[in-house]
């Protein structure tokens, strides 16, 4: 194999890896055929869904029902459970700020969906 070959796979498996990652989406229930949750701090549950595995788990946000300064505890919150990447149908300022600092990947989702339909179209590359 030739250096320019051996480059070219390397970056290729460094993109295959990046693509690998916890992925979080607000929602509804903690049941993969449950609805995007429209509030993203405020959600009941986050379905993470890790694009390695090919497993999904929920967590349960307990930081919905706080005064003030949801948006960024939450944001905390996904980082400190290893998520790089949040699809939301919204995102407060300070969440987005934070997600931001963070390098955390924040995606809108315009249209209300199954997580189920989310993850589905996350796999496919069409989200």
């Amino acid at each position: 194999m030739n250096i320019c070959s051996h480059n070219l796979l390397f970056l290729l498996i460094n993109n295959l890896k990046l693509r690998k990652m916890k992925i979080a989406i607000p929602a509804t229930k903690d049941d993969i055929n449950s609805l995007i949750d429209d509030r993203f701090a405020r959600c009941s549950f986050f379905c993470i869904y890790d694009s390695e595995t090919n497993k999904t788990e929920f967590l349960n946000n307990d930081l919905k029902d706080e005064a003030e300064g949801v948006g960024p505890q939450v944001v905390e919150f996904l980082a400190t459970n290893g998520v790089k990447k949040v699809y939301a149908m919204e995102f407060g300022p300070k969440a987005k700020d934070l997600l931001d600092k963070l390098k955390l990947e924040s995606i809108i989702i315009s249209n209300k969906q199954t997580l189920n339909e989310i993850i589905s179209l996350i796999k496919q590359q069409k989200l």
